[in-house]
């Protein structure tokens, strides 16, 4: 059985464009099309709910697809 693929698309929380996305499958992530480089460095290596929790402070809101 296939574990479950979310996809968290990024969004900037002013204007709303798209700003990238997280892979999610089981308890592994990596970014998508994200070019925020800080973001990356700060993150990397977190669970997913708490790169979650920190998105606001680099100016991102996200919308969770479930596949």
């Amino acid at each position: 059985m296939d574990t479950p693929i979310k996809t968290i698309k990024l969004f900037n929380a002013d204007s709303l464009e798209y700003a990238g996305s997280i892979m999610v499958r089981g308890q592994s992530w990596e970014y998508r099309d994200v070019d925020d480089d800080h973001l990356k460095r700060v993150t990397v290596g977190m669970p997913v709910k708490a790169v979650m929790m920190c998105l606001i402070h680099f100016n991102l809101v996200y919308d969770i697809i479930e596949e």
